[in-house]
């Protein structure tokens, strides 16, 4: 299985980056899948579409040096940094991290996840996710006096866990992007240098820029999705000037009886009152409604749905709940909602 470390920058070699998890039936797929393309100088990683499949998203070496290098101009990074890295390299999150340093000349520590990594490398960088800023706070270490940035990306970095960590003296700084775009678009709200930004008439994002990736390759072939250099998302948000607000994603907008409904919301509404039991929300197809909400949860769920239909509006209140032996993550804690459904919708019961 090949690394992100090992990536020979200046190379015309072509690398295919995959979950080393995945059944070997699928791997073998996504790597023929790969081959079709015959792209050089490209990495090539997997990302999941809207409806849970995963499909490949193929970057040129130079798209994922462009992100590298507008981080590193943001960062002010040198070769004195040290980035931990305890972000898997298949994803561009990890990736990113081993560009940056290529170009800064930085070193990478490359650790797997516990709050102790961020001490134990010595890091002055790091990258994670939201669950292992959480983490962090739950550990109680005081954070290492080298430590001068930590990207907070791949989820929603909650104002509430943001503002926590800040106090607690992390130096946390919320960052979005995604696959297509080489790992980051934004930090703290504003984009990053290499890249134009603008929100179409439905809200969605678009983006042009040197960071962009060639296109997609799936079971049909390969597939360049981009209109005259622009990448229409399927973020939602808002652009004024170089400053970026995310709202959420298309798919997490429903409606219920005509009302629209963010599904984002009231998953943070979820996560006040699930007090560490793993659950989830459920956009369940209703014939006459749109839409309800249901819930899947690993544990008793009378206690969550109480106090949850108590803080929302009545049509966004939980009409059901499905127990669960798990519920679907990505590797780096994203829900598969799209997963779950399918894994409830047989046991559905009419419950209008």
């Amino acid at each position: 299985m090949e690394e992100a470390g090992v990536i020979d920058w200046t190379s015309e070699r072509t690398y295919v980056l995959l979950n080393p998890r995945l059944p070997s039936d699928e791997r073998d797929k996504l790597e023929r899948m790969a081959r079709v393309g015959r792209l050089r100088s490209h990495i090539i990683v997997a990302t999941s579409g809207s409806g849970g499949a995963l499909k490949l998203v193929a970057l040129s070496k130079d798209a994922v040096l462009a992100s590298a290098a507008a981080v590193n101009e943001r960062l002010e990074t040198t070769a004195a940094d040290v980035w931990c890295c305890v972000l898997p390299t298949f994803h561009v999150g990890g990736l990113g991290i081993y560009a940056r340093a290529h170009l800064a000349g930085s070193r990478v520590v490359p650790l797997p996840w516990a709050p102790r990594a961020l001490l134990d490398s010595d890091a002055t960088l790091a990258s994670v996710v939201p669950a292992q800023v959480h983490d962090l706070l739950q550990s109680g270490i005081k954070p290492p006096a080298r430590l001068r940035a930590i990207l907070v990306g791949g989820g929603a970095f909650q104002p509430d866990l943001e503002a926590s960590a800040r106090a607690a003296g992390w130096p946390v700084l919320a960052s979005y992007g995604m696959s297509e775009c080489a790992s980051t678009v934004s930090i703290r709200d504003v984009l990053l240098s290499h890249l134009d930004a603008r929100a179409d008439q439905d809200g969605r994002l678009a983006f042009r820029g040197a960071s962009l990736f060639t296109g997609y390759i799936t079971d049909d072939g390969f597939n360049d999705p981009k209109i005259d250099g622009w990448f229409l998302s399927d973020d939602v948000g808002e652009v004024d000037g170089r400053v970026l607000r995310l709202q959420g994603r298309r798919g997490d907008f429903i409606k219920i009886g005509g009302e629209s409904v963010d599904l984002a919301r009231l998953d943070r509404v979820l996560d006040d009152v699930r007090r560490g039991i793993d659950a989830a929300l459920i956009a369940m197809p209703d014939e006459r409604l749109g839409h309800v909400i249901h819930l899947a949860t690993t544990a008793d769920a009378e206690t969550i749905v109480e106090q949850f239909n108590e803080r929302v509006l009545p049509y966004e209140r939980i009409r059901a709940a499905h127990p669960v032996r798990s519920i679907p993550r990505s590797s780096l804690g994203k829900l598969l909602r799209a997963d779950l459904l399918r894994r409830v919708m047989p046991e559905r019961r009419d419950d209008r």
